[in-house]
């Protein structure tokens, strides 16, 4: 179940003029206790996989220019 949060969570941003610049852990945390996942395991996950969406999004946002 922690993964199919991790699949979801790719909207959940927090964004400045320079574009997104980290996850929101709390949106993405309410997001998991809803779906009935392990809140635990993906407090310990999701800092490690933060750089990858963040890098995603950045990649992305540079093909459109």
């Amino acid at each position: 179940m922690a993964w199919a949060v991790i699949r979801r969570c790719g909207g959940q941003v927090r964004a400045a003029f320079a574009g997104p610049y980290a996850l929101d852990f709390g949106a993405i945390l309410m997001m998991a206790d809803a779906m009935g996942a392990e809140t635990a395991l993906l407090a310990d996950a999701l800092p490690s996989v933060e750089p990858i969406i963040v890098k995603a999004y950045r990649e992305n946002a540079d093909d459109g220019d």
